[in-house]
């Protein structure tokens, strides 16, 4: 019976993902985006949109300080 999973020899040389730079603070980041930021805008008909990368710390940062002003829009605020 084959296995569903690959096998990978320890001398394979493991593939890092790219740094990229986090959209919110700036910072130069080894490894995978902890999330994303979305920027949508227009212009005429066509509608443009941006995920950029963020780090750990500004996609917790952004998501709670969405979260707390959808909570305060919800209330009435």
């Amino acid at each position: 019976m084959a296995s569903r999973f690959p096998l990978i020899s320890p001398s394979s040389p493991e593939s890092k993902p790219a740094p990229f730079v986090c959209d919110g603070c700036g910072k130069s980041v080894d490894g995978e985006p902890a999330g994303h930021g979305l920027y949508v805008w227009t212009r005429g008909d066509e509608v443009r949109y941006e995920e950029p990368p963020l780090c750990a710390r500004c996609a917790n940062a952004i998501g709670l300080v969405a979260l707390a002003q959808w909570e305060l829009e919800e209330d009435g605020e």
